[in-house]
């Protein structure tokens, strides 16, 4: 690939505010794909003024030649400060010999992005990043197909501050002794991903099933982690005492009763074994209805990912490829 380096006018007007993914038709922009163009990184033929993908890559690329850290794709002051010396000193690159850009494009299309396989078959569903604090922003992925099952592990989320997330593996049933190894995050056909950017104290990303609940007895979840946690019908259960009977009845789901409250040893044994979550795994796993239809999953941020009045947050397949893109 040849880059030829245009000289930048002498009088260049300064890039004096940050820029970034999302913005539209807009003019500091423009000049921003005109310098870069210079520079070799931008091979859009137009300056839309649009900042997407293309305009992104090419800052990437214009970051990562020149050193500068996080490669986030974000305008910001270490970029604007670069670029502004460079256009002072008439355009040429700090590197004697021409860039080669990490973002690039086939000859014959030049500035159009690959769609990913998966366009139309994942899809983001919502996304709010309304609050300060990140565990409140929400980002929901949905299976879209009727038939196909989809391993969504190590697609990537990013957002137009430059946040990137790698979705990870998860626990199809999580909360075991002896936990099993973690698995591939897979969507059924309408199988839905709750991502949330904040911290989650138990630090475990899984799927829902009928007994989750009975984890908010120790860790807080948000977003809720919401669960009617079926247990046996005491009509059944005459071995047991009255009282442990009235106990078990008047017990919230998905709760276990006080052990001050169990007096006698076999309504004891019974609360240990049954109403808990192994009990309630133990006893309901072989309903057809167990496993939930959405994955809980926690980016562990204790900082924001999304803007909170407007963003555009894009979905990328594991070959960095865009599957879909929602703006609010």
């Amino acid at each position: 690939m040849l880059f030829l380096f245009l000289p930048w006018p002498a009088n260049a007007q300064i890039f004096t505010r940050d820029l970034f993914f999302g913005m539209r038709q807009d003019s500091d922009v423009v000049r921003l794909q005109d310098f870069l163009r210079t520079q070799g990184f931008f091979n859009y033929p137009v300056s839309t003024g649009n900042y997407f993908t293309v305009t992104m890559g090419a800052v990437r690329s214009f970051q990562q030649i020149n050193g500068i850290t996080p490669l986030g794709g974000y305008f910001g002051p270490k970029s604007r400060a670069l670029a502004n010396n460079l256009m002072a000193s008439g355009g040429g690159s700090y590197y004697s010999s021409p860039p080669t850009a990490v973002y690039s494009f086939p000859p014959s299309a030049p500035g159009v992005v690959l769609a990913s396989f998966y366009k139309g078959k994942v899809g983001i569903n919502y996304a709010s990043g309304y609050s300060d604090d990140p565990k409140y922003e929400t980002i929901t992925l949905e299976n879209r197909t009727e038939k196909e099952k989809i391993n969504i592990t190590g697609f990537i989320l990013e957002s137009s501050r430059g946040g990137r997330f790698v979705i990870p593996k998860g626990y199809e049933l999580p909360g075991l002794s002896g936990e099993l190894p973690q698995d591939q995050i897979v969507l059924k056909p309408r199988e839905r991903a709750i991502i949330t950017a904040g911290r989650q104290n138990s630090n475990m990303d899984f799927r829902a099933n009928l007994c989750v609940g009975y984890f908010s007895e120790f860790s807080n979840f948000t977003p809720a982690i919401y669960s009617s946690c079926p247990r046996p019908d005491t009509i059944n259960l005459i071995s047991l005492s009255d009282r442990c009977l009235r106990i078990i009845d008047s017990t919230p789901y998905c709760k276990k009763p006080a052990q001050d409250l169990l007096i006698d040893s076999d309504c004891s044994q019974y609360v240990n074994q049954h109403l808990s979550y192994a009990g309630c795994v133990n006893d309901f796993r072989s309903r057809s209805d167990f496993f939930g239809s959405e994955w809980y999953i926690w980016m562990q941020r204790s900082e924001e990912f999304l803007r909170n009045v407007r963003d555009v947050v894009i979905l990328k397949d594991t070959q960095e490829k865009e599957v879909d893109r929602y703006s609010y």
